[in-house]
């Protein structure tokens, strides 16, 4: 039998970790990603995402349909949906930056048609065959003060190996979303340390802690998404150090 493949439809979707509400989120996917079906139990659907392999369970009567092929991809941090090409006519939706898209030969007046009677304004998008982004960093940043999201990797909430995942797919460079799994990846880069000592930190370095990761802006502060704050900041490498007690390793990418 085939593999059952959908694609989502909403804005976003949470995935959790068992098939039942109330259970924490593990990851998410974006409006377009395309997902295998991997289990079905009582309306909830075991899957997988196409865009990095996680695997999680999707609530029953999340939007999705069959898979059509997308064109564009959201490059704003959030671009709303509106029932009209105006910017007068009040958004119905929003979605986060890296969302997936099928223009429907619609335009007018700088606005470009999505399907359903809805619009996005065209500067907000890019094909989905544009280059990757130079800088992993300056991804990163967009995100400053977006909320703390345990298994967010959208501009609605995000968490740190939530981030780390999208600065560095935004370069050409998909990982995991987990913390762990990064540490081990050598597609983030070169291996420069196992515990951060003596090492002269280079902006754009990937510094991991037990159950945590950030980004280096420069030789002594860290971006990262953080319950400390529930928020993405920037703080020094030295507090952070002080309260996750080690570094754990370092990636050069």
């Amino acid at each position: 039998m085939p593999p059952v493949i959908r694609q989502i439809t909403a804005p976003h979707a949470v995935l959790l970790e068992e098939a039942r509400a109330g259970v924490p989120q593990t990851s998410e996917m974006l409006r377009g990603e395309v997902f295998h079906v991997l289990e079905e139990r009582d309306g909830w659907f075991r899957v997988e995402n196409g865009f990095d392999g996680h695997v999680g369970w999707l609530p029953p009567d999340t939007p999705q349909a069959e898979p059509v092929i997308t064109t564009h991809r959201v490059r704003a941090l959030r671009a709303d949906l509106h029932p009209a090409p105006t910017h007068k006519a009040p958004p119905v939706g929003t979605l986060s930056v890296g969302s997936l898209l099928r223009l429907d030969g619609r335009a007018e007046n700088g606005w470009v048609g999505v399907g359903d009677g809805l619009w996005v304004f065209a500067k907000w998008l890019e094909p989905i065959d544009a280059p990757p982004a130079r800088d992993h960093i300056a991804t990163a940043l967009r995100f400053l003060e977006t909320p703390y999201v345990w298994g967010g990797r959208s501009a609605f909430g995000i968490d740190c190996s939530g981030l780390v995942l999208t600065a560095m797919a935004a370069a050409g460079v998909v990982s995991h979303h987990s913390s762990g799994m990064q540490r081990k990846d050598d597609r983030l880069g070169a291996w420069i340390s196992d515990d951060g000592r003596d090492v002269a930190f280079q902006y754009g370095d990937i510094v991991f802690f037990p159950g945590h990761v950030g980004l280096m802006l420069d030789d002594r502060h860290l971006l990262h998404a953080t319950v400390f704050t529930m928020s993405v900041v920037v703080e020094p490498l030295a507090d952070v150090v002080a309260r996750a007690e080690i570094i754990n390793g370092v990636r050069r990418p």
